[in-house]
């Protein structure tokens, strides 16, 4: 079908005018030459970035490396933080990425790198892969739609084949070369084109999807046995036993349609994942799979927890550590994340004193446990309460902020809509509380900073459209720390 698009359309080509054949080029054809995925902060999912990458092809054989970075708190103001760790990562580890006289990336590379904690996604090229310091730009701004929702797999993906889109294109493929082009005829190709691409994108969800499934439902068949044993074990006069067993009649019906679903997924051939049905069905699998795969993990944990056995300590972690991590995060967030103007406002320091004492209270919680003096039913009360506690505190934090960032009622109204909007996406990591209450929101430390940093681009944004100037501009080279290096590569913030 795709063969006989493509023929049509250079039939098309033809009746409009040979000389148009002077400019015609073929697309994309090389895949990578290879794949180095160096994810240093541990946000990838290495599976489905190789599977998806695999299926990108160049213009030219390249060789993809995809490095992560955790910049921290010093990050968030140091334009050049990415740029200097990519440099130092590779003359400490990856010396096969600097060229011979290590002043430039070496030939044949591209490098895409992001750092979660600055909020800063870079590209970096061998000296023949190359191009320009607004291209670089498109290519980071391709990524940070899907980055600014924290999809760092998905949105690695999204910046190499934007990349892959731009090194060593044709002239004709250039805005230059295109006003060569006839309007008929390209219309012609750029549906063609379109449809190809269309087709590689959905192909490479396919397969990632096809392979975290089949991933996910290996752990799933692997625990079904314990699963049901330790639902057996579940005190069913608990508040949380109670509703973690309604729950476990939700993981029976899943499991059975799970069944079903994967036989589904295995019959589709892999020449089909290129079609929207694929996609589709494959996707559900996916979900489906991780969904029990999480949920027979929390079944675990609540049989443990409430019979207070042997290895209760390591289940309570793993309730009480997201929190734990979130309440030892606000001081980062009050001292780095926040600009001078927030930094002294009542509120602030309101939370910093709730932290405070609330990272005391689960080591009181912890503690009476360990005596025997609470149960878990209430220790898990203790939980929930702290958190919307902490979610209260944001809350009034980022209305605070937001009118201290501008005096004009409109930006205000920009950055209480950010900060909310980041609230209401968040789900969070799947715990004991989640699962018996899916409908549960909070505020996260996280949350926080993501929509901070969401509503200050768009304030940002809204400042410099009247130059037409885009938000947040690339930063290009590197600090004094680089030394003389001299490769092409740049840095921005989503």
């Amino acid at each position: 079908m795709r063969q006989r698009f493509a023929v049509g359309g250079l039939a098309c080509l033809g009746v409009v005018g040979g000389s148009v054949g002077l400019y015609a080029v073929s697309g994309p054809d090389n895949a990578p030459t290879e794949i180095q995925v160096e994810d240093t902060a541990g946000i990838l999912y290495e599976p489905d970035l190789r599977a998806a990458v695999e299926d990108i092809r160049f213009y030219e054989p390249t060789t993809v490396a995809v490095f992560t970075n955790r910049g921290g708190q010093e990050a968030l103001t140091d334009d050049y933080a990415l740029n200097d760790a990519v440099l130092a990562y590779a003359r400490e580890t990856r010396p096969d990425w600097l060229s011979e006289d290590e002043q430039k990336w070496a030939d044949n590379l591209f490098i895409f790198g992001v750092d979660p904690e600055g909020r800063l996604v870079g590209t970096y090229f061998g000296e023949d892969r190359k191009v320009g310091e607004g291209t670089q730009l498109d290519i980071q701004d391709a990524a940070k739609d899907e980055f600014r929702l924290g999809q760092w797999t998905e949105g690695s993906i999204t910046g190499v084949e934007a990349a892959a889109q731009k090194m060593n294109a044709p002239w004709i493929r250039t805005v230059g070369g295109g006003v060569m082009a006839l309007i008929a005829s390209l219309a012609t190709l750029l549906g063609a084109g379109v449809y190809v691409g269309v087709g590689q994108r959905r192909h490479s969800k396919s397969r990632a999807a096809r392979a975290a499934g089949d991933h996910s439902m290996a752990n799933v068949v692997r625990d079904y046995e314990a699963t049901e044993m330790n639902a057996k074990l579940i005190p069913q006069e608990s508040r949380y036993g109670g509703a973690m067993l309604k729950r476990f009649d939700t993981y029976m019906t899943g499991f059975r349609a799970l069944t079903d679903l994967g036989n589904e997924a295995k019959a589709i051939p892999e020449s089909r994942y290129d079609s929207s049905a694929a996609v589709q069905t494959l996707t559900d699998y996916r979900d489906r799979a991780v969904s029990l795969d999480e949920l027979d993990d929390v079944i675990a944990d609540t049989a443990v927890l409430l019979n207070m056995d042997n290895s209760w300590p390591e289940a309570w972690s793993r309730q009480v550590d997201p929190l734990r991590s979130d309440l030892e995060g606000v001081e980062g967030l009050l001292s780095s994340t926040l600009p001078d103007s927030a930094r002294g406002l009542p509120e602030g320091q309101q939370l910093r004193e709730y932290a405070s004492e609330a990272l005391a209270g689960l080591d009181e919680v912890r503690g009476q446990l360990d005596q025997r003096t609470i149960t878990a039913d209430d220790a898990l009360d203790r939980l929930r309460a702290t958190r919307d506690e902490l979610s209260g505190y944001l809350d009034t934090l980022a209305a605070a902020v937001a009118r201290s960032y501008s005096d004009e009622a409109s930006e205000q109204n920009m950055m209480g809509r950010s900060m909310r909007e980041a609230r209401r996406d968040r789900r969070g990591p799947v715990t004991i509380l989640t699962t018996v209450d899916p409908g549960w929101r909070w505020y996260s430390v996280e949350s926080f900073r993501t929509g901070y940093s969401n509503g200050r681009d768009e304030v940002d944004r809204a400042r410099s459209a009247a130059s037409s100037s885009s938000s947040g501009g690339s930063t290009s080279g590197f600090s004094s720390s680089g030394g003389s290096f001299s490769g092409s590569g740049s840095s921005s913030r989503f």
